[in-house]
């Protein structure tokens, strides 16, 4: 029994040294100006460091305040982006009292566009030498943040585009880019990223209503989407691949009555059959499956005559112009003998592989 009360009674002992004891606004102030000696002198790892440890000691909201900025300051100067960001969201949602909101919400951007061309942090700081030991990409993470406190700022537009692609590209997450694609569009018209967002949502859509799409949904709101790209952008150089698209969802969306018709087809419901095989022929005659439909409808329906005049059925595959290589009359090659021994020596054949003659053995 004596030892289970030494244990606990040592266990109470260990847990209260380790509670820091709190400081005051004094403490707390003389900290300070050390960090902010340190910062002049251009130890601004060290000056974060103290900063923080000030912000913890201190007891008034507005010195714990001037801590973090002073970290802020500090962890930019080091590059340290990531800790930047995460000491502006301190003061966006601790201290916002004693916050620029508007010039922080800002930086907030400016981070993530740093990340998003690339910056990392260092892993560890003691070893940020070596070049490959970097943080994860935090990109997403920031420009949520940051769009989470000014979603209609000057940019959010290109932060959720942003967002989005990385969200499609890399997570795989393709409801929720779909769902900033579509708040670019209605909330940033007339807009390049409303432009490129429409286009992505089009392209997105498309893709799902290839596999899995059993009502439909994303196909009919894919050919929605891509008609409006069509007709807001009339002069868009993707608008080849656009109408290849729109052809493609016609397809998808014609063989999908057309396996209707064929489920009812082997359920002997003729009446129903007919019916599907002819909104294949009416709404997508430019299709494949109109062909299939109406061969089987007048192997059901001795009585069907097939339509005289069907539109052609355009290729599906994007076209690209070919241009020739211009040609060039000057010289392509200097070999080494030509070179005046300006690039390597003349390289003369040695006869090595040459079993006739049987030279070079």
């Amino acid at each position: 029994m004596t030892r289970h009360w030494l244990t606990a009674a040592f266990l109470v002992v260990s847990f209260i040294s380790a509670i820091p004891l709190r400081g005051s606004d004094d403490d707390a102030k003389a900290l300070l100006r050390e960090a902010r000696n340190e910062y002049k002198e251009k130890d601004y790892y060290s000056a974060a460091s103290k900063s923080l440890d000030a912000e913890h000691m201190a007891d008034s909201v507005e010195l714990k305040a001037e801590a973090v900025k002073l970290a802020v300051l500090s962890y930019r100067k080091e590059k340290l982006y990531y800790r930047e960001f995460q000491n502006i969201e301190k003061l966006l949602s601790s201290y916002s009292s004693q916050a620029d909101y508007a010039s922080l919400v800002k930086r907030q951007f400016e981070i993530g566009d740093a990340y998003y061309k690339g910056h990392r942090d260092p892993a560890y700081y003691a070893l940020r030498w070596v070049p490959w030991l970097y943080d994860e990409d935090r990109t997403i993470e920031i420009y949520e943040k940051a769009l989470s406190h000014a979603p209609y700022s000057e940019s959010a537009a290109t932060a959720k585009l942003r967002t989005a692609v990385k969200l499609i590209e890399e997570k795989g997450e393709l409801e929720k880019a779909m769902e900033l694609f579509r708040g670019i569009v209605k909330d940033h018209p007339d807009t390049p990223e409303a432009k490129m967002a429409l286009l992505r949502l089009g392209v997105t859509l498309a893709a799902l209503a290839e596999y899995g799409d059993g009502d439909g949904a994303y196909n009919r709101e894919a050919i929605v989407v891509l008609n409006e790209y069509k007709n807001k952008y009339p002069e868009a150089t993707e608008l080849d691949y656009v109408n290849k698209l729109i052809l493609r969802t016609r397809d998808i969306q014609a063989q999908r009555l057309m396996n209707i018709a064929d489920f009812y087809r082997m359920n002997d419901r003729s009446e129903v059959t007919e019916r599907y095989l002819g909104e294949v022929i009416r709404l997508y005659p430019d299709t494949k499956s109109a062909e299939d439909a109406e061969r089987m409808l007048t192997e059901m329906d001795k009585t069907y005559i097939p339509q005289p005049v069907q539109p052609a059925i355009e290729p599906r595959l994007q076209s690209y112009d070919s241009y020739p290589i211009p040609e060039y009359r000057g010289k392509l090659l200097i070999t080494p003998q030509q070179s005046d021994g300006k690039y390597l020596r003349p390289i003369y054949d040695l006869g090595l592989n040459n079993e006739e003659s049987g030279e070079g053995k």
